[in-house]
């Protein structure tokens, strides 16, 4: 164990007044524990960890370590009307908080059933005693929810983290279930998928490297983001240099406007004349009196790629302006520069229009957005709303829902433009082949499609940062299928459909379309084997199953329907599934 004895019930939750929150310990019956921490959140918080219990480490941790966290929490949130959330995290004790797993968990559906929850993972760095910690986090809403039996127990070199996720799975299967679909209850219509280009960005002179190259030739690119290096594009006040990375990222324009993928570019790291601070210091805020020289830079820049290389750019953003990376606008100085920026693309012949948001990530983004939409003056310089999805594994489903309904609100697209499940997975020992990204990446589009109203899925990224593919572009690894497979099932066009399964583990999401009587349907199973009945399908279809689990993906096969639309299909434990049909 790393954890200190009793670490769970002696511990103190902190924030309980940021939530109107209250914590007891109460005892339990019919467990392998007597008491359980109870938490009770009132009021909601901007950010999960507002409430929250850390237990640091008492072992020490070696990284690549195998541990496995066991906890059993029951609850339901306020009223009863869903189940209870929590989150478990394993991260470094200090800043930058190192994480080595960030694992949300749901409590059964019955509030007063014990549902066990096992976590396997390994460790991202070398630890001492004090030095990591585990943190819950309980600020998910309203909600009661009560957690016992906790432990962390590092398996060191003795099993595998692949071991252990086996155990896991092996231990909690999920049985008989069943899907319902209903193709007529359609949403937003698809854009497609597409990705983020942007070793330029990072101080990259080629426009495209052998990842980008591959997944150019092997994916269909519906949109493409681009990084605006502004500190090498203007380093001096009033200078303008088409050279480096600047360079490079003009060729990327050029070479996706040739291969008609319209394009978004997004600025991340400003000149030390203009921004100030350090390069890449996060949360560094432009001066006002700045903003002139900034709208002037990007309008070069545009320009430039417009008359120089024959290329256009359909929509313009600051990267993560909420966050600051690495510059920071609140959404009144957004409005500002905005209003400043539109008129001034205008005189200069450009089209180009403002991204709305473009936040760290999704929780957040309806705050930030809102007085951006309110402001009728920049009204006719802005696009689609978007975000990044970060958190969509940890997020409140409301939290992503109130996306649509501002999109519907104000008659906007909604779109992602940075899809991925954990943005400090850099941290962690080599994730990229594994299959565990490969899921996790599966259920954060899930989720986003499923909730927020996206029609747009911009992967991060397409090229050498968190690859799909080995860096000299020849092996594929298994996050590279899932992208493939549910490209292929959610094509341009379709329209994603209403599904829901009876286990709270499974995720369904369907389409219709493009072509009359083209259907699909995306069922991801994050835990053990079972297998479902799938409802709502045409009677007597063809279809084309594929599956996709660790030691093999995208593999094929044939099935019909019955007389009654119904498909029994076996679900391989942490697999991902698509049914598609096509007339």
């Amino acid at each position: 164990s790393v954890l200190p004895e009793n670490a769970l019930l002696t511990g103190q939750v902190g924030g309980l007044e940021r939530t109107r929150a209250a914590a007891q310990i109460v005892a339990v019956t019919g467990q392998p524990f007597s008491r359980a921490l109870r938490v009770t959140i009132r009021d909601h918080a901007p950010d999960s960890n507002a409430t929250q219990l850390t237990i640091p480490i008492s072992a020490p941790v070696q990284r690549g370590d195998a541990l496995m966290a066991t906890f059993y929490i029951r609850g339901s949130s306020s009223g009863g009307t869903a189940p209870a959330q929590m989150m478990f995290l394993f991260e470094r004790s200090v800043n930058p908080w190192t994480k080595s797993i960030a694992q949300g968990a749901l409590s059964a559906r019955d509030p007063q059933t014990w549902k066990k929850v096992l976590v396997p993972f390994s460790a991202a760095e070398n630890y001492q005693p004090g030095e990591a910690m585990v943190s819950l986090r309980f600020a998910f809403g309203p909600q009661t929810l009560e957690v016992g039996g906790l432990s962390v127990i590092n398996y060191g070199r003795s099993r595998t983290a692949d071991e252990l996720i086996a155990l896991a799975a092996q231990q909690n299967p999920l049985g008989e279930t069943t899907a319902q679909v209903r193709l007529q209850e359609t949403r937003q219509t698809m854009l497609g998928f597409g990705g983020n280009f942007c070793q330029p960005r990072y101080g990259s002179t080629e426009p495209m490297d052998a990842v980008g190259r591959y997944n150019l030739q092997n994916l269909r690119v519906v949109y493409a983001r681009i990084g605006l290096p502004l500190n090498g594009w203007t380093p001096e006040r009033g200078v303008y240099r088409d050279e480096a990375q600047a360079r490079a990222a003009l060729l990327q324009i050029q070479e996706f406007n040739r291969r008609r993928i319209p394009v978004i570019a997004s600025i991340w790291e400003g000149p030390g004349w203009m921004l100030g601070g350090r390069p890449e210091q996060m949360g560094r805020t432009l001066p006002r009196e700045r903003y002139a020289d900034c709208i002037e830079a990007v309008t070069r820049f545009l320009v430039t790629a417009r008359d120089r290389y024959g290329a256009t750019v359909e929509y313009f953003s600051f990267n993560e302006p909420d966050y600051g990376v690495n510059f920071k606008f609140t959404p009144q100085e957004m409005a500002e520069f905005i209003r400043q920026a539109g008129p001034r693309f205008q005189a200069a012949g450009l089209k180009t229009k403002f991204l709305v948001g473009d936040t760290a990530n999704g929780a957040n983004f309806v705050a930030y957005a809102r007085p951006l939409l309110e402001d009728r003056r920049i009204a006719p310089y802005l696009g689609p709303l978007t975000f990044h999805c970060w958190d969509a594994l940890g997020a409140l489903d409301a939290q992503y829902s109130a996306i649509a309904e501002l999109g519907r609100r104000y008659n906007k697209p909604v779109w992602c433009a940075e899809a991925g499940h954990d943005a400090q997975l850099w941290q962690a020992p080599n994730p990229w082949e594994s299959w565990e990204n490969g899921l996790r990446t599966a259920l954060a589009y899930e989720k986003t499609l499923r909730l927020t109203g996206s029609a747009l899925m911009l992967y991060w990224t397409y090229q050498d940062n968190y690859p799909l593919v080995s860096r000299d572009g020849t092996r594929p690894f298994p996050v590279h299928h899932v992208i493939k497979q549910m490209e292929e099932a959610l094509p341009p066009g379709a329209k994603i459909a209403a599904a829901t399964a009876s286990h709270d583990e499974l995720r369904a999401l369907a389409s219709v379309g493009p072509k009359p009587g083209q259907f699909s349907v995306l069922l991801i199973n994050p835990i053990g084997e079972g297998q479902t009945i799938l409802r709502g399908l045409p009677p007597g279809a063809a279809v084309r199953v594929v599956v996709s689990v660790g030691s093999a993906q995208r593999q094929s096969s044939s099935a019909r329907t019955d007389r009654s639309g119904f498909l029994r299909l076996k679900l391989p434990a942490r697999s991902v599934v698509t049914v598609q049909g096509s007339p």
